[in-house]
């Protein structure tokens, strides 16, 4: 009746043992990987963690909220956009004559018309070789901007 929780349960030694194999050689690697990033830290971070983390501990059961020490605070990366615009706001200040373009300017540039190459090629091989002439005139307005030098 059982003979499938019974199959499981023979198959299980030969699984477990795998397991715990690949958990002696990742011991191995973790411990490694660990030396690395404790030998980047510098000491006072060091000493300052281990004070929290005793905090934390000694603490944990009258005040929960002493473990938010254990949270992971990464601060979220600008956005395409913030970049480029924080990169205009910085050349713009530099060169402060109108004619001048700064270098985030041609990279802007640059990447905005790399942008509709890429959004043109996409329409193309969307509409194939059996375009209508709506299609044909709508890729030949676009492709003059594509082609137009910065």
């Amino acid at each position: 009746m059982n003979d499938s929780n019974f199959c499981k349960m023979i198959r299980m030694k030969r699984t477990l043992c795998r397991k715990f194999k690949q958990a002696k050689n990742g011991i191995a690697e973790s411990e490694k990987a660990f030396q690395r990033l404790d030998e980047a830290a510098p000491a006072d971070s060091k000493t300052e963690w281990l004070a929290s983390e005793r905090i934390a501990q000694s603490s944990r059961i009258n005040n929960p909220a002493a473990m938010d020490v254990y949270e992971i605070n990464i601060k979220k990366a600008l956005s395409k956009k913030e970049i480029k615009l924080r990169l205009l706001e910085e050349g713009n200040a530099q060169n402060a004559a109108p004619a001048c373009r700064s270098v985030a300017t041609w990279i802007s540039m640059g990447l905005a018309i790399e942008e509709a190459q890429i959004a043109l090629l996409i329409e193309v091989r969307r509409i194939g070789r059996r375009s209508t002439e709506t299609q044909r005139l709508d890729i030949a307005r676009r492709a003059p901007s594509v082609n137009s030098p910065i």
